[in-house]
């Protein structure tokens, strides 16, 4: 059989893909799959209203911080992920000090505006910086993980990809660099500058 157990009982299913995001390595050991995977906190934060109009995101792959405007006027700023892995979803002081030094340095005006909310959210940076997709070597039971900072981007084609493999039982050429026996092989995807910020 296989599935998976919830709260309200078990779910049985043909084949169980974890697509969990921040808690995927918590989720994976409990089907006894190891993964090469950290999580870390991505920080980010809005001001009070700018003159509408700021145009396009402005970002710097040098500072690896970026911002843009919302609809509303607030400028909305961010960077990469805090360097120290953790599951903490509370926005750091460092972090913040160290994204509002950055990004006052590029644009000045931005030293005259206040911080109104921060959060953080959590990202799995895979070993390599690369998303780990398809077979874990427990049958009925795929993955799709390590997408860092940059999923909202590409899990699109990610997805078509994955659900090739589940229709077909074969990983698609678009995905098959992916698999997680990439690490074991040493395969890996030297490719950092592939990770969104990274």
């Amino acid at each position: 059989m296989t599935g998976v157990q919830t709260a309200a009982g078990a779910i049985e299913a043909g084949i169980v893909l974890s697509a969990v995001g921040g808690r995927v390595s918590a989720m994976a050991a409990h089907a006894g799959v190891r993964l090469p995977v950290r999580t870390h906190p991505l920080h980010a934060f809005v001001t009070d209203d700018y003159a509408q109009g700021f145009g396009p995101i402005f970002a710097s792959t040098e500072l690896s911080c970026y911002v843009s405007q919302t609809e509303r006027g607030q400028m909305l700023i961010g960077a990469e992920f805090d360097s120290q892995p953790s599951y903490s979803r509370q926005s750091s002081f460092a972090a913040l000090r160290s994204y509002s030094y950055k990004m006052t340095r590029l644009l000045p005006f931005l030293r005259d505006l206040r911080i109104l909310r921060t959060w953080a959210g959590i990202c799995d940076i895979s070993a390599d910086f690369s998303p780990i997709m398809g077979a874990t070597g427990v049958d009925g039971f795929v993955i799709t993980t390590g997408w860092g900072t940059w999923g909202f981007k590409a899990i699109p084609a990610g997805g078509e990809g994955m659900a090739e493999l589940i229709a077909t039982g074969r990983p698609p050429a678009l995905i098959a660099p992916f698999s997680l026996d990439r690490f074991r092989l040493d395969h890996v995807l030297a490719d950092q500058g592939s990770a969104g910020t990274r």
